[in-house]
């Protein structure tokens, strides 16, 4: 007979189940870690009526990414998208996870990101050149200029975008669009889907965000196309890459899907540092 361990977790409210568990966490993120600390490196939740299991250990994540036992699903907070969805949001029997991972393994092996550094090294330099204009008594806002750091820093190294953060006194639109929809998507998760339809005001702001961050996406595209280069990085993967399967190279809509993807990164840090300092 196998020995069936139950997974733990907290106790769930009727209709809310677990959401207030990360609801009174600014960063829900946080609310995940506190309650690894207390169930272990597998816990579950019950979020809107539907379960998740949750794992914060390296190992049992080796093991969960294994695409020949497990299958992909995407985040709860990015499940209700529509469209084009970039490969973190999307399950693994999408069409478009399938003809984005064939297109991109390979540009995004170790070797590519080897490749990367001395885009890094750049805008860590002016990151540095920055800080070293600043009078010793003159304040660092070290939320802001790493935020920067990690949107230039993944623009020039997977599209050679450079959007000069660090030449500007104000955060790129994009920045505030991202943390806004980093916010209401989590938001959406914790909350009846009744309470959010009636919400017109946060959900006007929402869809304004969303078509900022597509609009800027789909402008690094078209001065791609525009200034072609022979660059092998990922934009250029993206919209020239042929899929080994089909032979069709990636739709417009798919690669903005992808290059939002790969900015939200330096977003989410942005989230966790703030919410630490």
């Amino acid at each position: 007979m196998v020995d069936v361990t139950p997974i733990p977790g907290p106790l769930g409210l009727p209709i809310l189940g677990n959401a207030l568990s990360l609801m009174n966490e600014e960063v829900p993120l946080l609310g995940f870690e506190r309650l690894a600390d207390t169930y272990g490196s597998i816990y579950q939740l019950t979020i809107k009526g539907r379960r998740m299991i949750v794992v914060s250990s390296a190992e049992l994540l080796e093991e969960l990414v294994d695409e020949r036992r497990f299958q992909k699903i995407p985040p709860l907070a990015l499940s209700g998208d529509d469209g084009a969805r970039g490969l973190f949001s999307a399950a693994t029997d999408d069409p478009d996870w399938g003809q984005a991972h064939r297109i991109l393994s390979q540009p995004m092996g170790p070797l590519s990101v080897g490749a990367m550094f001395d885009d890094m090294k750049d805008i860590a330099n002016q990151l540095m050149l920055k800080w070293a204009r600043k009078g010793s008594e003159e304040r660092v806002v070290l939320t802001d200029d790493f935020t920067r750091l990690t949107l230039d820093t993944i623009a020039l190294c997977t599209m050679k975008y450079r959007f000069n953060s660090f030449y500007n006194n104000e955060m790129h639109p994009f920045v505030h669009a991202m943390l806004n929809v980093l916010h209401e998507s989590g938001a959406r998760t914790t909350r009846p889907a009744l309470i959010s339809t009636l919400l017109y005001a946060g959900n006007a702001k929402y869809l304004e965000d969303e078509a900022t961050l597509q609009k800027t996406a789909q402008q690094i595209i078209e001065n791609r196309r525009a200034n072609p280069t022979g660059e092998k990085d990922l934009l250029n993967a993206m919209i020239y890459g042929k899929d080994p399967i089909s032979g069709e190279v990636m739709r417009d809509e798919l690669i903005v899907a992808q290059m939002v993807t790969f900015l939200i990164a330096g977003k989410i840090r942005l989230r966790i540092e703030k919410s630490i300092g």
